[in-house]
C-alpha cells in the first residue's frame, strides 16, 4: 500500500456512468425511466375513494386526468382545490437484520377551473388547472454484517485512490468482513399544467382532450458506511500506517423535470345511468437535468507518515437526457343500483417502450435493457359508492391491483391499495371528498453489484381531501 503516499492529481469525470458506480439503486438507468413513467395515484379524492375508478365516472376537474370526455357531464362552473399527504414506511432486511424507516410528503394535490360554455345543443366544456399525480417520496434504512464483500472494490478508481483505500493500479486489502449500514430518502414530484376541453358530440356520447405541459423535481439522498467491527484490517495486519477504520460515502442527486402529455377520451352515458368510457394517454415526453454528486470519507486507527487520520474527497458532476414514457390504456364503467353506484377501471401498459434519447451513448445502450427487464401490464381497479341522498352524505370503498412492471416478479411485488372515503354535500353548491388509500407490496434495494439484496416491505398511506364549489 505503499504508493498510496504518491501525491496524485485526481482523474476527470469522463461519463456519467463513472460517478453512477456509486449509485448502485440507479445504475440501472431504467429504474429512472420507470420512476417518471409510473402515473401515480392520480387526482381527486373521490376517485382515490373509489380505488382510482374513476374513467367511467369523471363527473369533475378530475376528469381531465382520468378522462377528459366526462367534463362534457358538467352543467355547472366549478372551483376545486385539494391538499394532499403522503406516509411512506419501509421494514428492510438485510443479511439477517432489519430496520425500519418513513418518510412523508403534504403537497397541493389540485386546483382547477371548469366552465361549461353556453351552447344551444349538447355541451362544450372546459378546465384548465393544477394537478400533483405522482410523488416521489421512499426511505429505506439498512444494516447488517457483510462477510462476502465490500464497496470499496466497486467505488471509481480515483475516489477509492484519494480515499486511501486502493494502492495505484486499484489493489485493496479489503475485501469482507465489514458492518454495513445505511440510509436513502428520495423525495418530488411531477406537476402537471393542464387545458382540457369535453363535448357532447352526439346525444349522451362524451369526447375530450386534455393537454398537459410537466414539471418537476427529483431528490435522492443516501449514506452508507462500511466499519471494521472486529479490526480484522488492524495495525497488525497492515502495519503502523494502515489500520482502517470506517468508510463513509455520500450520494444526492438534484434533478429538474420538463415535459408534455396529451390524454384523449370518450364516454357514453346509457339511459340506465350506466356509463362507459375510454381513454389512452400519449407518450409522456421528458428532459431532465440533473446534479449529482458523492462525498467520501475514511477514517484511520494509526495516522499515515504525515500524522493524519482521515481523508475526503468529493466528485460533483452534471448530466441531461430525455426520456419517453408508454402509451396508457384505459378503460372504465359504473353502474348505478338505486342508491349503490359500482365502477371499475382496467389500464394496460407496455414497459418496453420507455426510451432514453439525447443522452450519453452509455445510457442510451439500457434502451436494450429495457426490452429485456420489464414487460407489459395491466392494472385492475374496482369501486363503490353508496349515497344516502336524503342527507347528502356518500360512502365509499376501492380495492387496485397493479402488478410489477419487471418481468419475473410475483403477486408479492404488485402494488395493492386498499381505498375509502366520504363525501358531503350541502346545498348542491359545495362538495366536500376525503379520500384514503392504504398500500402494500414488496421489493428489493442493491447497494451494489455484489452486495446481497435489501429486502424491503413497504406500507404506504395517502390521504387527500377536495373542496369544490359549483355556480
Amino acid at each position: 500500500m505503499e504508493a498510496m503516499r504518491n501525491i496524485m492529481s485526481k482523474l476527470a469525470v469522463t461519463s456519467v456512468l463513472h460517478i453512477l458506480f456509486l449509485l448502485p439503486t440507479y445504475a440501472q438507468f431504467p429504474e429512472d425511466a420507470l420512476r417518471l413513467s409510473s402515473i401515480g395515484l392520480g387526482t381527486g379524492a373521490r376517485s382515490l375513494g373509489l380505488g382510482m375508478t374513476y374513467t367511467g365516472v369523471a363527473n369533475d376537474f378530475s376528469a381531465v386526468y382520468w378522462n377528459p370526455a366526462g367534463l362534457g357531464q358538467i352543467r355547472m362552473s366549478e372551483m376545486s382545490v385539494g391538499l394532499a399527504h403522503q406516509s411512506y414506511g419501509n421494514t428492510s432486511t438485510y443479511l439477517g437484520s432489519q430496520k425500519s424507516l418513513n418518510n412523508s410528503s403534504t403537497s397541493l394535490n389540485n386546483f382547477g377551473l371548469v366552465y361549461p360554455f353556453p351552447t344551444s345543443r349538447g355541451s362544450l366544456v372546459f378546465a384548465v388547472g393544477y394537478s400533483r399525480a405522482n410523488d416521489f417520496t421512499t426511505a429505506l434504512s439498512f444494516d447488517g454484517f457483510n462477510s462476502q464483500s465490500s464497496i470499496i472494490s466497486t467505488l471509481p478508481s480515483d475516489l477509492a485512490y484519494q480515499l486511501y483505500l486502493v494502492d495505484s493500479v486499484g489493489n485493496t486489502p479489503i475485501l469482507d468482513s465489514l458492518q454495513q449500514r445505511g440510509k436513502v430518502l428520495e423525495s418530488g414530484g411531477l406537476n402537471n399544467w393542464t387545458f382540457a376541453a369535453g363535448i357532447e358530440a352526439a346525444r349522451q356520447l362524451y369526447l375530450g382532450v386534455s393537454l398537459t405541459v410537466i414539471s418537476g423535481s427529483y431528490t435522492y439522498s443516501r449514506e452508507f458506511i462500511e466499519t471494521d467491527v472486529f479490526d480484522k484490517y488492524s495495525q497488525a495486519r497492515f502495519g503502523a500506517n494502515y489500520a482502517f477504520t470506517s468508510l463513509n460515502i455520500i450520494n444526492t442527486i438534484n434533478g429538474e423535470i420538463s415535459g408534455f402529455t396529451a390524454r384523449f377520451g370518450m364516454l357514453y352515458r346509457f339511459d340506465s345511468g350506466a356509463r362507459f368510457g375510454l381513454n389512452f394517454k400519449t407518450p409522456s415526453f421528458y428532459n431532465v437535468k440533473e446534479n449529482f454528486s458523492t462525498d467520501g470519507t475514511t477514517l484511520f486507527d494509526v495516522p499515515d507518515l504525515q500524522g493524519r487520520f482521515s481523508y475526503n474527497d468529493r466528485l460533483d458532476g452534471r448530466t441531461e437526457y430525455d426520456v419517453t414514457s408508454p402509451f396508457v390504456f384505459g378503460a372504465g364503467a359504473s353502474v348505478p343500483i338505486g342508491d349503490l353506484m359500482l365502477s371499475g377501471d382496467v389500464e394496460y401498459t407496455d414497459w418496453t417502450q420507455m426510451k432514453f434519447s439525447n443522452a450519453d451513448p452509455i445510457v442510451e445502450q439500457y434502451n436494450a435493457d429495457i426490452k429485456e427487464l420489464f414487460r407489459p401490464t395491466a392494472n385492475l381497479k374496482g369501486g363503490a359508492e353508496y349515497e344516502f341522498s336524503n342527507v347528502g352524505f356518500r360512502l365509499r370503498g376501492g380495492f387496485a391491483y397493479m402488478p410489477s412492471p419487471y418481468r419475473g416478479d410475483d403477486q408479492s411485488f404488485a402494488q395493492k391499495y386498499i381505498t375509502g372515503g366520504v363525501g358531503f354535500i350541502v346545498g348542491d353548491a359545495v362538495a366536500v371528498d376525503v379520500g384514503y388509500a392504504y398500500g402494500f407490496w414488496n421489493t428489493y434495494h442493491v447497494n451494489y453489484d455484489r452486495s446481497p439484496r435489501t429486502l424491503e416491505s413497504i406500507r404506504t398511506h395517502n390521504l387527500l381531501a377536495t373542496l369544490t364549489y359549483r355556480f
